[in-house]
């Protein structure tokens, strides 16, 4: 009498499916981390762009070194924004991967000849955090101008409270103090924090004998 294979065919459509959409999950996450970051380097530098070519005849200073304030102050809590999503966005990525080598390690517990078809798998995912990585170039580069825009909304304050000139030296300490805390508590240290390995009640079981 001939087996019904209706149920075996609907999971592998399922899996098949479940695969792919994980697959895309991934890809997007990827996508959005360079989206957010270019957003940002482009708001920046079109904000910098307008305060340059800005015509201070005529305005009363205080009130441009306020102004100043602000935008730089705004610049400062886009970078902030920027870190988290980019934290969010790696985070949801590894989260994407985890659940595709689940599968994948579900396959090859049925089948252990398909372990040599796979070079990415849960034991070769890479770690949170990694030094080098681009994802961290990113997370440098949006927090020095966080940092640039901090030293900058300090030393306009500065000029706005009655100040002849910039005080340099304080700016520059307090703006590579807020890049380097920005970068550390917003980046580093999240991602750090981040499980390198689904528990052992996400991982495949064997089957029972």
């Amino acid at each position: 009498m001939p087996t019904d294979k209706r149920p075996d065919e609907l999971a592998r459509a399922i899996i098949t499916t479940e695969y792919g959409y994980v697959a895309q999950t991934a890809f997007q996450a990827n996508e959005d981390r360079a989206r957010a970051w270019q957003y940002f380097f482009v708001t920046f530098a079109t904000l910098i762009a307008a305060l340059l070519s800005t015509q201070i005849e005529g305005i009363d200073r205080r009130q441009l070194y306020l102004t100043f304030v602000v935008i730089f102050a705004l610049l400062a809590g886009l970078g902030l924004i920027t870190i988290l999503q980019l934290v969010r966005l790696r985070q949801a990525w590894l989260e994407s991967v985890r659940a595709m080598n689940q599968i994948k390690d579900r396959l090859m517990a049925d089948d252990p000849a398909l372990a040599a078809y796979f070079r990415w798998t849960t034991a070769t995912v890479p770690a949170p955090f990694k030094l080098r990585s681009f994802g961290f170039l990113q997370a440098v580069s949006v927090a020095l101008l966080s940092g640039l825009a901090t030293g900058a909304a300090i030393g306009f304050g500065a000029l706005a409270g009655g100040l002849a000139a910039i005080p340099w030296l304080l700016s520059v300490l307090l703006g590579g103090g807020a890049a380097a805390l920005l970068l550390w508590l917003g980046y580093v240290r999240p991602l750090q924090q981040t499980p390198a390995a689904p528990g052992p009640a996400a991982r495949p079981q064997d089957k029972p004998h």
